[in-house]
């Protein structure tokens, strides 16, 4: 498989990829303004009318060869701007009218976009035109009306509407990180079923929650690292968006710009996709691989989200992994180490877990990044219960902070040294009361059946 890759690879020069990128802006083009010009002429004319025939079945042309060029066709408006999956069409001035009666009549029904999935018949193309030319629902309800109306026509999907966000802009309303992981976590869920189905995902949903995930922990830095509290979502979700933001977090120490995070978080998320299509341990590398590869076309987001998804179990004497699957194999292992899943043994205590992936740094885990690791998660990573000298135990709510600090977290309190219990909102900065105040050692919160989620929770607020 490796070796099919790096064939497939070679073979994609830039010339490839700027012929397949003018030929899908021309025919993008083309699809959109003959679906905007059916979607008008159902308003003049009755549906057996004769004079659908032609439009309709050229609409139908022009999709087929674009599912065929591309696997699954997303069209997606983002303010002024129309993309067909991820290249924006570049519209001539005298297009300009034809651009904005789309996405308005895209808008009066409260959607952003399209997909289709696969080819649509004649039939079908004036059955979606009738439903977009129609009255739109009530306001908050007018995205599902439209999907009733196209309830049958498979194939076609609504998406929701979206946003850029200026380079340098503001953020008007500082955004709690779990409410962004939470969004993200619907994105991912939905990405990974669609891939699990068969069907291509759309590529700016995704990448658009990795932008918002990568400001949030920039906003929400004095606790970042802690683990993830996010109810009711399975441990598979909740493990992808843990890799995920321990993967960013990696990133940003590491320097990487927003492109290349953009792109390490989108690699995140599909990083075991591979399991959708019931792989294990051994073979999900090589089911997700084939998976990505549908998607027609290379660019260096997906080649780095190719070698991510294969080989991210690599060991270091085992080949020579990317940068980014080097990031994620750190991240992911030490989530599946320190996280509890139903039917499995608990996770072991976090600083047992870094120290068990110290001792293989150099064969298995880059040395670096793993000093880098343990830099930013400190000698005691959130999440970690400790016994301290005065008796009392208390759970680690902060990361390294700084190489003075990195042994030094800020705790908070949950036994007292009498064993009474304790409220987990007393809080303790370790680093000025060090001469008399230390960790002594760490506890198995598992085996003293102590909460950490909700001791996380009173610190930095309900996930839900």
């Amino acid at each position: 498989m490796q070796r099919g890759l790096e064939r497939a690879l070679q073979r994609a020069s830039m010339a490839d990829d700027r012929e397949v990128a003018g030929r899908v802006r021309e025919e993008g083009r083309r699809f959109v303004f003959l679906l905007n010009g059916i979607v008008r002429t159902s308003r003049l004319y009755q549906s057996d009318n004769a004079a659908f025939d032609s439009p309709a079945a050229e609409v139908a042309a022009v999709l087929k060869g674009l599912v065929d060029l591309l696997g699954a066709v997303h069209v997606v408006c983002v303010e002024e701007h129309v993309y067909v999956n991820d290249l924006r069409l570049r519209p001539r001035p005298s297009d300009e009218p034809v651009i904005d009666n789309f996405r308005a009549e895209l808008e009066r029904h409260e959607i952003g976009g399209l997909t289709f999935h696969g080819p649509l018949t004649r039939e079908a193309v004036k059955a979606l035109a009738r439903a977009l030319s129609g009255p739109a629902g009530e306001a908050g309800h007018a995205r599902p009306a439209l999907g009733a109306q196209l309830h049958g026509l498979e194939g076609v999907e609504l998406t929701g509407r979206y946003r850029f966000r200026v380079k340098g802009e503001a953020t008007a309303v500082k955004r709690p990180l779990n409410d962004v992981m939470r969004h993200a976590a619907a994105v991912a869920t939905e990405t990974v079923a669609n891939l699990g189905a068969n069907r291509l995902p759309n590529p700016l949903p995704v990448r658009r929650a990795v932008i918002d995930v990568v400001q949030a922990l920039r906003e929400n830095a004095p606790h970042a690292a802690s683990p993830l509290r996010q109810r009711g979502l399975g441990a598979g979700d909740l493990h992808v968006l843990t890799v995920t933001n321990l993967a960013l977090l990696l990133g940003q120490a590491l320097g990487l710009d927003d492109g290349a995070l953009s792109d390490l978080g989108v690699a995140a998320m599909l990083h075991d996709v591979g399991y959708t299509k019931g792989g294990r341990r051994e073979t999900h590398e090589g089911l997700g691989l084939r998976l990505l590869l549908r998607q027609r076309g290379f660019h260096e987001g997906k080649i780095r989200r190719l070698r991510v998804v294969l080989e991210h179990h690599l060991a270091l004497d085992g080949g020579a992994p990317s940068l980014f699957a080097r990031i994620l194999r750190i991240v992911d292992d030490y989530e599946v180490l320190t996280s509890s899943r139903p039917g499995q043994l608990p996770g072991i205590p976090p600083p047992i877990a870094q120290g068990a992936m110290w001792a293989a740094r150099g064969s298995v885990y880059d040395a670096d990044l793993l000093a880098l690791f343990a830099q930013l998660m400190g000698a005691y990573p959130p999440g970690s219960l400790l016994e301290l000298s005065d008796g009392r135990w208390a759970v680690s709510v902060s990361g390294g902070r700084d190489a003075e600090r990195f042994a030094w977290p800020v705790v908070r309190v949950v036994r007292q040294a009498d064993g009474g219990e304790g409220n987990g909102q007393d809080e303790v900065d370790l680093f000025p009361t060090r001469d008399q105040l230390r960790p002594k050692r760490v506890l198995n919160a598992a085996t003293k059946q102590v909460e950490i989620a909700e001791v996380l929770e009173r610190a930095f607020g309900k996930s839900d």
